[in-house]
């Protein structure tokens, strides 16, 4: 690291009928390290979803007066200290650039960090990044809220054998879960056959794996011909709810079936995913066939 030498002079002086003094501006030079490396890490993505790719760049310049060899950086994927990482590398996204001009690079695993090794030594002003893709685990917890992955960068000092140098304080970048809801629907029926008169029951399971509540939820359903609804309940939060028909409407030619009623009061809710799984809500529709 460079280092910034600052000084300023003073001045006494004497007259006739008194003295003085008096203070000179301040002078900086900067006294260039002979081995020294920066880095820093950022996100090209600004938040994140289950399974989808974040975009880094690893910026690493060599700001010393020597050159430096063996260059290593390290992605501990997001694990820190916890030994869980919640980001994989995506195979081939990685691309090597040294002052403008391209290289391939394919990094290591080594103890579950992701381990880039520069193919050349990095002469002073030399600027290499390294830009990649890292998947975010389909099975990290929905209460994660952040992602932060640091790397660690280091050299040798004039020759692979040299001494060893290291950027202080390690770099890293935090990307954030992104505010949103997700739900899927799964449609059950309680038969597999069933006679003309009898009841029959479907059930719609609303699945919500974000982290927001999904609000403002309308359910349509194409009922068969000949199936009349005699009720509509919900289940969430371990409460039963039963809905009176002004809140549910069924087309009369196309027997399609809208819940919430555009007229009805009802606020459909399926409540966001936390630490213990995914949010649900439950639509039971009961009604007689033929």
């Amino acid at each position: 690291m460079a280092t910034n030498l600052s000084n300023q002079a003073n001045i006494r002086y004497s007259f006739s009928s008194g003295s003085g003094s008096a203070v000179s501006n301040t002078t900086t030079t900067t006294l260039i390290d002979a081995f020294s490396l920066t880095a820093e890490k950022i996100s090209l993505t600004g938040v994140f979803r289950p399974g989808e790719n974040l975009g880094y760049v690893l910026r690493i310049e060599n700001n010393g007066s020597g050159e430096i060899y063996a260059v290593q950086v390290g992605d501990d994927l997001g694990a820190g200290e916890t030994g869980a990482a919640p980001l994989s590398y995506v195979a081939d996204s990685a691309l090597l650039t040294v002052n403008g001009s391209v290289f391939p690079i394919t990094p290591q695993l080594e103890d579950g960090a992701l381990v880039f090794a520069l193919p050349a030594a990095l002469a002073p002003g030399d600027v290499a990044m390294i830009t990649y893709l890292a998947r975010v685990s389909p099975a990290i917890g929905f209460g994660t809220q952040q992602i932060t992955n640091t790397a660690s960068v280091s050299g040798r000092a004039g020759s692979p054998a040299g001494e060893a140098v290291t950027v202080s304080p390690a770099p890293s970048a935090t990307v954030d879960a992104e505010a949103y809801a997700e739900v899927s629907i799964l449609k059950e029926a309680d038969k597999s056959a069933v006679n003309s008169g009898e009841m029959l029951t479907y059930t719609f399971t609303l699945t919500n794996t974000g982290n927001e509540a999904a609000q403002g939820v309308v359910l349509t359903d194409d009922l068969p011909d000949g199936f009349t609804v005699a009720s509509v309940a919900s289940v969430g939060g371990g409460e039963v709810t039963t809905y009176s028909a002004a809140d549910f409407l069924v087309d009369p030619v196309t027997n399609e079936l809208t819940f919430p009623a555009p007229a009805s009061a009802v606020a459909l809710t399926v409540p966001a995913a936390d630490a213990f799984g995914p949010g649900v809500e439950t639509i039971i529709v009961t009604g007689s066939v033929g």
